[in-house]
């Protein structure tokens, strides 16, 4: 690989298993080349280069509702939607208005470690809950609540990754759903809802989302174009109440600044209203499950007995559980000496410990020839320490 087009620190010549992104091939690249020369071509480059409305671009808004009210049956207006700067800015932009240090919020464990990262920078008080192959275990949850009753405390929010679950790749049950809507009600804390890979199912449907489940009511639903278009547009959309999305709105970040990132959002609106992003989803569904099911069955033939792993129907990610004998900053180390990086499961828990024995593979980045053989690799130095 070369090193212009490797993101996040992906070191040159490796086998980049960690990488969360979208691999070159399967970005638009000629289709927004085409967005881009026409805006230039019509004269209409103006509209890219200045400030924009503080809510966002009203096209791609616009867009966005159609869709959502078309494929879900929302009923959400205008009112209901702001462009953000991607699902990680909309979680930042979340805990500055919904937070101040020491709060309590309740998150998966395992979770998104980015999103762990933003608690820690804001000094929450992160408390965390099992999941397992259904999504979080509503008793361990209801029983954290009322501990936290007890002592006169509530969470403010609960983060979650409802659908292909970064970095478990689980998907949570209607049911699971239904449960968590419930008992934020009775302990009065809010849903945050993180629905970037719902679009990347690979058969069947997935479950209704929070926000629609709960009729809207105190969820803030983020989505982003980051897995589904490209990531460095850094575009994504925040869904909830009216009431929310205005106070978010006049926030001094989005005055100031003119909304998120005018020039991407009206590439991107432009791109959508042309049907090429809906197309291109249907197109990109076929391709990671092509590589999901690459990676599973890579698995199936290198990977020890002992060694567990989730079998994600949509989304990035499969998450593998050690024997326990092989510890994961062991293998990390040893696998690098071979040019192969994965992602620690230290760092998607509150405890690092608790990840310790846990890692979490990314199929969606690298090459399918690079895929089989990253896997044998793991698959050969766990069963070496497992010995």
């Amino acid at each position: 690989m070369n090193l212009e087009a490797t993101p996040q620190g992906v070191v040159a010549g490796s086998v980049p298993l960690f990488a969360g992104h979208p691999a070159r091939d399967l970005l638009p690249i000629d289709g927004l080349q085409r967005i881009i020369s026409a805006a230039w071509g019509d004269g209409g480059v103006a509209r890219f280069l200045n400030y924009g409305a503080e809510q966002g671009n009203p096209q791609l808004i616009d867009f966005l509702v159609e869709r959502m009210n078309r494929t879900e049956n929302l009923g959400i207006s205008r009112e209901n939607l702001m462009i953000i700067g991607g699902s990680t800015g909309g979680v930042g932009m979340i805990t500055r208005h919904l937070t101040v240090p020491g709060d309590i919020v309740l998150v998966d464990a395992p979770s998104y470690r980015d999103a762990l990262h933003i608690f820690r920078d804001h000094k929450l008080d992160m408390r965390s809950v099992p999941i397992d192959d259904e999504g979080i275990i509503a008793a361990d949850l209801e029983c954290k609540l009322r501990e936290l009753a007890s002592k006169g405390e509530r969470p403010r929010f609960y983060y979650v990754v409802p659908n292909f679950q970064n970095p478990s790749g689980i998907t949570m049950t209607r049911e699971r759903r239904m449960a968590v809507i419930e008992l934020s009600r009775r302990y009065g804390f809010a849903i945050v809802e993180d629905d970037v890979y719902s679009d990347l199912r690979f058969a069947g449907a997935t479950p209704p989302s929070f926000y629609g489940l709960a009729g809207g009511q105190n969820v803030l639903r983020l989505g982003t174009f980051s897995k589904t278009l490209a990531p460095g547009l850094r575009i994504g959309w925040l869904i909830a109440s009216a009431d929310r999305i205005a106070e978010f709105v006049e926030s001094g970040m989005l005055r100031m600044g003119g909304g998120a990132n005018p020039f991407s959002a009206a590439l991107v609106a432009d791109y959508c209203r042309s049907g090429a992003w809906e197309a291109h989803v249907e197109w990109l569904r076929g391709q990671y499950r092509r590589r999901r099911d690459m990676a599973l069955a890579a698995l199936e033939s290198s990977m020890p007995a002992a060694v567990e792993w989730t079998r994600p129907a949509g989304g990035y990610f499969i998450w593998l559980r050690l024997p326990a004998a092989v510890y994961v900053d062991d293998l990390e180390s040893r696998a690098q000496e071979q040019g192969v990086y994965f992602a620690s499961g230290k760092g998607f828990y509150v405890d690092p410990a608790d990840g310790a024995h846990h890692l979490r593979l990314s199929f969606s980045f690298v090459s399918p020839p690079e895929l089989r053989a990253g896997i044998e690799v793991l698959g050969n130095l766990i069963a070496q320490m497992a010995q």
